[in-house]
């Protein structure tokens, strides 16, 4: 298995004292919305599927959405001299183009992620006020 990377939508921000708590939400929304915009068709389902991925970089961990599929089945497609299979292989390059190219940065989906986090947050406490100060 290999993954290609979705992407994310920027919501969370390393620095951020609630870095962690926004992040976990940004990425269920994301993963549900991909789930239920783009579910994975019935044709690819024993192949791929949707995940978050855990990256490491140096100022701290951050998360993708990825989509984890058999690579070497794929690849194996490309090269057979069968048509359906190369059908098959350009479906699901068609099918990863679409997916790869939705805005997960759109006002819709940023809403989301924020109206979600704002009602995991304690108001009464100043949870939702919570910044990042540059040094």
């Amino acid at each position: 298995m290999d993954y290609l990377v979705l992407g994310s939508n920027g919501f969370a921000q390393m620095g951020d004292s609630a870095f962690y708590k926004k992040l976990k939400i940004e990425m269920r929304v994301l993963l549900d919305y991909f789930h239920s915009s783009f579910p994975i068709p019935q044709k690819f389902k024993t192949i791929a599927y949707y995940s978050v991925k855990t990256f490491q970089h140096d100022f701290g961990d951050y998360q993708e959405i990825v989509l984890w599929y058999d690579s070497d089945y794929i690849d194996s497609l490309e090269e057979s001299e069968i048509e359906s299979d190369n059908e098959f292989f350009d479906l699901f390059w068609t099918w990863f183009r679409v997916i790869e190219s939705v805005d997960l940065e759109s006002d819709q989906l940023t809403n989301q992620i924020k109206e979600t986090y704002f009602k995991s947050v304690d108001a009464s406490k100043g949870e939702h006020l919570s910044v990042s100060i540059a040094s």
